[in-house]
């Protein structure tokens, strides 16, 4: 019993230990960011898209284009269609970032997918970030980066600048554990979406992985 009891209390305490980012600490930046600052502006992107996972012990591959416009009304959409042009999926939000499902296919169509795909393109567009009283967020830094802080309804958004206020990468966490990491393939300035991007949702058990399309590669 004494053995049992020393077994779990150390399990207690390795728990309680936990910390997502114990090395950071509170910083106060010279040149503050707000969630315009991080928000892309664009009229149209294209990625080649890759989706890979496991459901029910079967893997799964998806793969197409992602389309992303801005409309003239400040409106989003996001669009995920095959290489021979049919649609997965239609997200989009208006100018209050209201959220709207215009089509999706019947696999897909599941009330926790579309709500986790949902906040990887909020977060990476910098919509529906709650703002704070103050216009201004809270700061953070480690050895390797900086971090602007966003409280969300549960837990936190992390974006991650290097010292040249360049985006290298998005992490949704709590105080012990990260939920999603998005790391750009490069630094990206503030505004702009990466040329490459990897989302690995941690907990779901799928990664996400886009890579531009340049205009070179498009018809107008």
């Amino acid at each position: 019993m004494r053995c049992f009891l020393y077994v779990s209390l150390c399990f207690l305490l390795a728990a309680c230990s936990r910390h997502a980012y114990k090395d950071q600490e509170e910083i106060t930046l010279s040149q503050s960011y707000t969630a315009d600052d991080l928000k892309p502006s664009f009229n149209r992107e294209l990625y080649r898209c890759a989706v890979d996972g496991k459901f029910a012990l079967k893997k799964f591959h998806l793969s197409g284009i992602l389309y992303f416009r801005n409309l003239s009304d400040t409106a989003t959409r996001v669009v995920f269609q095959s290489e021979m042009g049919s649609t997965f999926f239609d997200f989009g939000w208006d100018r209050n970032d209201s959220f709207t499902v215009y089509s999706i296919i019947g696999q897909m169509d599941k009330p926790a997918l579309i709500k986790t795909l949902r906040k990887d393109f909020e977060l990476l567009l910098a919509r529906n970030i709650d703002p704070v009283p103050s216009g201004v967020y809270r700061f953070y830094k480690d050895a390797r980066a900086n971090y602007v802080r966003f409280e969300l309804g549960k837990g936190f958004v992390h974006y991650i600048t290097n010292m040249e206020r360049k985006v290298t990468g998005i992490e949704n966490a709590d105080e012990r554990q990260k939920v999603v990491v998005m790391e750009y393939g490069d630094p990206t300035p503030l505004q702009q979406l990466p040329e490459q991007l990897s989302i690995r949702h941690l907990k779901a058990g799928f990664t996400i992985d886009l890579k531009k399309i340049s205009k070179d590669d498009t018809a107008e």
